[in-house]
């Protein structure tokens, strides 16, 4: 009966065994850097969800109370006093128009609507913040601001308005909405940075009606 190893059998054993134990760091660093970049891409693909809710909804909390333009502090886009169009608007429809006298609210003036799903206009998101993908060490964040821009710099041809977006930030209320998402990465030491921005400008144009008529 055999009852040990021979040399060779032992050192093929001790060369085995350092194999191994050199591949496994290699394999967890490889798992890891893998969640990682699951958790970024995870992160990135929130943001850029949460720029195509903030597309579909209304460009303001009293288009629920209107379908027309609804007016600015700084009314700087002309109006017609007689049609009550301005230019962009269709002729021969109530729609789209700036007769009635709804007013455009200011950033941060919505209440009772703090969970993102409940949202009903852009300016909801302005000052959220959402955790994507918690661990122990890494921490992703979204952050999402509104703002309104200057929308005073513009020219009229026939129908046809063109604005020249020039970023720079209105206190009062305008006819344009910038949305912005900022992906940010928080380490484990608490620092936080920016990975990657997304953004959507939202104009004053009033909402979209359907007429419908019977067969």
């Amino acid at each position: 009966m055999r009852r040990g190893f021979n040399l060779i059998e032992l050192i093929f054993t001790i060369v085995i065994m350092a194999g191994i134990f050199a591949v496994i760091p290699k394999i967890i660093f490889a798992t890891n850097k893998s969640d990682a970049f699951a958790m970024k891409q995870d992160a990135l693909f929130n943001a850029v969800s949460l720029t195509n809710i903030a597309s579909m909804l209304a460009w303001d909390e009293n288009n629920s109370e209107t379908i027309s333009i609804v007016q600015t502090h700084d009314n700087n886009i002309p109006c017609s006093t007689s049609t009550f169009l301005r230019a962009g608007g269709f002729l021969g429809s109530n729609t789209r128009n700036c007769k009635e006298s709804f007013s455009a609210s200011a950033i941060g003036s919505d209440t009772d609507e703090d969970d993102y799903l409940s949202y009903n206009d852009i300016d909801d998101f302005n000052g959220t913040s959402i955790d994507v993908n918690l661990t122990d060490k890494t921490k992703y964040k979204i952050y999402t601001e509104v703002k309104y821009l200057n929308d005073t710099i513009f020219t009229v041809t026939g129908n046809k308005m063109t604005i020249a977006l020039d970023n720079s930030i209105q206190t009062n209320t305008s006819n344009i909405k910038k949305f912005k998402a900022v992906v940010g990465y928080v380490g484990g030491r608490g620092k936080d940075k920016n990975i990657s921005s997304f953004y959507y400008y939202s104009a004053n144009i009033g909402q979209i009606t359907l007429n419908s008529e019977a067969w």
